[in-house]
């Protein structure tokens, strides 16, 4: 165990544990759907906040298919969608070989607190399998709730029975890691691989 005090490491998903972009999937469909554009793909999950809506459970991607097919009269089949949805993401090397080569027998104890979705989340534990090694799990879909909202912070806290003076919490977005310090929690915003590991030695003394 690090002689820090920091006892807790929860990791963010996206853009920390593996990286994504949503522009993969706006323009995959937009190739098999001519009057459909990447933009006004985009342009309506962003105005129906399907993003919001699908990671905190209260519709899910099938449903958000079918209401998409309906409005702009899709060819697209689901699969051929849901494929295009799901496949966004991509490894984070220099994060897979850390996590395995130093915290795994760290005696730290590692959590995930992400928001997403069924389809994304087995989509990663299928294709990145050394997310897996992180089986304690704060999901958005599952408690209803997304980061910043406080609910999902005190979820964690409780749930998973941690002390948030003893936490640090990795993420890249920063209004989730001001949410985080509301409550405690010691934070690093994750720019880059190497900043992270600057700053994730100084917390836990972990390198």
């Amino acid at each position: 165990m690090p002689k820090s005090g920091i006892k807790n490491i929860v990791f963010d998903l996206g853009n920390t544990l593996v990286y994504f972009d949503y522009s993969y999937f706006f323009e995959g469909v937009s190739k098999l759907e001519n009057n459909l554009s990447p933009a006004k793909l985009k342009k309506y999950f962003v105005d129906n906040r399907l993003d919001i809506h699908i990671g905190t459970g209260k519709t899910d991607i099938r449903e958000s298919f079918r209401k998409l097919k309906k409005k702009h009269d899709l060819s697209i089949g689901f699969n051929d969608f849901h494929n295009l949805y799901c496949d966004i993401f991509w490894e984070n090397i220099e994060m897979k070989e850390f996590l395995e080569n130093k915290l795994l027998d760290s005696g730290l104890r590692l959590f995930m607190l992400s928001n997403t979705d069924s389809s994304h989340i087995n989509f990663i534990n299928n294709n990145f399998p050394y997310v897996r090694h992180i089986k304690k799990r704060v999901l958005s879909y599952k408690v209803r709730s997304v980061k910043p909202d406080k609910k999902i912070y005190r979820h964690l806290i409780k749930a998973m029975n941690i002390v948030p003076e003893d936490s640090v919490f990795i993420d890249d977005m920063k209004p989730n890691l001001v949410a985080a310090e509301g409550f405690g929690l010691k934070t690093i915003q994750y720019t880059s691989h190497k900043r992270f590991l600057r700053e994730f030695q100084k917390l836990t003394g972990v390198s």
